[in-house]
């Protein structure tokens, strides 16, 4: 290519471009023979850029090359004047690096090539706005190889000629992106075994959940078995349990436990004689000692398991005749060496039992169970689990109400 005088244009055979050739602006012109020089002497093997001068009209979506290294049409085995079009054809996905919005990492934005022509004015006026363009192209030869063509350049208008100009170069970033495809394909792999095996341990915790609950439900209808009045107290016992709990701020998952767990207090009455349970009337002082065994024995019928669950029905099956003062049975324990769980469930306990018909007495009124929950609050209860309990009573009546019969 010669530099111009005046008007009188010289085109070299390897130019591939049509602003030369038509009635565009001298400006312009003076540009893309200076461009095209420059470009020149960057066509080598010794460089990895394929240098490129591209030109599009405002109201034109197909874009040419003024100029395009070699090794491009040699890539895409075509004629120059072809280049633009081939390797428009040629692309598989177009991508751009942005960090995320912590700064933290970069990720990839990719565009299919099903995609790129609707996508194409957005892009343009992109690199118009930026007066830059920096994309990653992944491209399929005609022999079916795919390489990556890393496109670096920048954006030059002429408004009077409605031309715009890209200036830049194509580097092949194979290795790298091959390295970086790779790498994603083994996250990927990892990340679906990593989530099937989730799967599965959600599907196990699930099957081991039906099953610690199958052995309490199977439990508590042993219970019910030898005490016919247990059942509804049970069912009492959960829901008072989970109101109270909520009460103090326990959490959703531990409340869900306790709810489930709650019904497990007394199970130790398998091992209590008929005679005493079934008792019309107070037992004597030597039936009550046998009976408070019912605690550790429903505490040894639950050990021995690490399940949350179970530990948490042995823990209540244990405590839950202990008293805030350090009179209760079986290991006369005290304030908060009491478990929460297990103070929880004393309150409940007693409000049910209270509020219940048994063999051996009326049920009460829920207001006289109460005043008996406020006169033990210290020795027997926690105070502060006892008025807790109050100001939930509204909840505790629809309950009752719910499962009088």
């Amino acid at each position: 290519m010669t530099a111009p005088h005046d008007s009188d244009w010289l085109i070299d055979h390897d130019y591939c471009g049509r602003i030369l050739r038509s009635s565009y602006s001298l400006e312009l012109k003076r540009r893309i023979v200076e461009c095209i020089n420059q470009f020149k002497r960057f066509d080598h093997k010794n460089n990895p850029a394929i240098p490129y001068i591209s030109a599009w009209r405002e109201d034109d979506l197909q874009i040419w090359y003024e100029y395009v290294g070699s090794r491009l049409f040699e890539l895409l085995s075509c004629p120059p004047e072809e280049a633009a079009a081939m390797f428009a054809a040629s692309i598989i996905k177009r991508s751009i690096y942005v960090p995320d919005n912590n700064m933290k990492s970069i990720k990839q934005k990719s565009i299919r090539s099903g995609k790129l022509p609707k996508k194409r004015l957005m892009l343009r006026q992109e690199s118009q706005d930026n007066g830059f363009v920096e994309a990653v192209y992944k491209v399929a030869l005609k022999d079916g190889t795919k390489i990556w063509l890393k496109d670096m350049a920048q954006t030059e208008s002429f408004k009077n000629d409605k031309i715009y100009l890209s200036l830049g170069g194509l580097t092949c970033v194979s290795k790298e992106m091959k390295a970086a495809e790779e790498r994603r394909k083994n996250e990927e792999k990892i990340k679906s075994e990593r989530d099937r095996l989730e799967l599965l341990l959600e599907k196990q915790a699930r099957e081991i959940w039906k099953s610690q609950l199958e052995i309490i439900y199977r439990l508590t209808k042993a219970s019910e078995f030898r005490d016919r009045q247990t059942g509804a107290h049970l069912t009492k016992m959960s829901h008072y349990c989970n109101i109270l709990a909520e009460a103090t701020g326990m959490e959703g998952e531990e409340r869900t436990i306790l709810f489930n767990a709650a019904p497990m207090h007394d199970v130790g009455k398998i091992g209590i004689s008929e005679t005493i349970l079934q008792k019309k009337g107070p037992l004597t002082p030597a039936e009550f000692e046998l009976m408070k065994d019912h605690a550790v024995i429903g505490a040894k019928l639950l050990s021995g398991n690490s399940s949350k669950l179970l530990n948490m029905a042995r823990s209540i099956a244990l405590t839950h005749h202990e008293k805030w003062d350090g009179s209760g049975y079986p290991r006369a324990l005290a304030h908060e060496d009491i478990p929460l769980t297990g103070r929880i469930a004393a309150i409940c306990d007693v409000f049910d039992a209270l509020t219940s018909e048994r063999p051996y007495k009326n049920a009460w009124p829920n207001d006289r169970a109460i005043n008996e929950l406020q006169k033990n609050k210290g020795t027997h209860f926690e105070p502060q689990l006892v008025d807790l309990f109050i100001q939930k009573i509204d909840q505790i009546k629809k309950v009752q109400k719910r499962f009088s019969a």
